[in-house]
């Protein structure tokens, strides 16, 4: 009944009011427009009148900017101008910990970190990421794995960005030694959504790679990933994600890698953590298996 008479009362006030045209634009930064007029801002809020809904209170964080274009009755008109609020950079990122002990007829140790941190201020979106992995059998040496990787996307137009990357990588599982890549990609933001996200990517990669026997391998590769998350329930989280690589020159050289992983909440932004990962590559390094997959149970840190 409240948001029924809220809708008569918008209509019946644009019915009595004709000299004012509701010819802004309110743009969040899920892609959302709301038609209506600019009544008041503060530091925290804008105070909205919406076409539809009527007055509205929404928080800064989620708006992109403002195209304003009223008109009013002669003599008066005010010029068309393009309003962009000062937002803060938004914050947010996820640390996930996973580790096994075994001892007995096998001593075995594994230790999985993540790390994600995002940065959002406008047009740009600055992602970091740092994976590490531990093993450690029968008191043999450890064998580390990690990648550390850094991307920066640009918003040009709507929801389609420009990402430009940069990765450092070592995996002894895998007897590569050392592995960087440098490229560029365009990509859609399909859903940015409060509780969904989903964006695709494509371009062109750089890949430069040594091996513990001595080879080496520096190759231009076609890149794609893919992107999908979604909240639903009582802040269960469902995630996942995956890579592609082939090699220009010879399109028998690739590798991909994807996860999935479910996060479900126990305390505040604490979350326990079950993921799957699978790794395959179809040229190894000799001696090494294709495919590698790996199960992890964990918890996981969010803000």
């Amino acid at each position: 009944m409240v948001r029924l008479a809220l809708i008569y009362t918008s209509a019946m006030y644009l019915l009595v009011s004709p000299a004012i045209s509701f010819s802004d634009r309110l743009e969040l930064t899920n892609g959302d427009i709301i038609q209506g007029y600019l009544i008041s801002k503060s530091d925290d809020h804008i105070l909205w009148m919406s076409s539809i809904l009527g007055e509205l209170s929404v928080e800064r964080s989620f708006v992109r900017t403002i195209h304003s274009e009223v008109i009013a009755d002669p003599p008066t008109r005010v010029n068309t101008t393009l309003q962009n609020l000062s937002i803060q950079p938004e914050y947010s990122g996820d640390m996930s910990i996973s580790g096994s002990s075994a001892s007995g007829n096998q001593s075995r140790r594994d230790w999985n970190i993540d790390v994600r941190l995002e940065r959002r201020a406008k047009e740009l979106r600055q992602i970091g990421l740092l994976e590490y992995e531990n093993h450690n059998l029968d008191n043999i040496r450890a064998s580390d794995a990690f990648e550390i990787s850094y991307a920066a996307d640009w918003f040009f137009k709507d929801r389609w960005f420009l990402r430009n990357e940069l990765s450092f990588a070592t995996d002894e599982v895998r007897a590569v030694e050392l592995r960087y890549g440098i490229g560029s990609a365009l990509g859609l933001q399909l859903i940015d959504g409060m509780n969904s996200q989903l964006s695709v990517e494509s371009g062109l990669m750089w890949l430069s790679e040594e091996q513990n026997l001595g080879v080496s391998s520096d190759n231009l590769t076609w890149s794609w990933s893919l992107y999908y998350s979604l909240i639903f329930w009582n802040n269960v989280t469902l995630a996942h994600s995956q890579n592609v690589n082939v090699a220009i020159d010879d399109i028998r050289d690739s590798e991909s890698d994807f996860d999935v992983s479910l996060k479900l909440p126990l305390i505040d932004n604490l979350f326990a953590e079950l993921k799957l990962e699978w790794l395959y590559d179809n040229q190894p390094v000799l001696g090494k298996d294709l495919l590698d997959t790996q199960f992890s149970l964990g918890i996981n840190y969010s803000w």
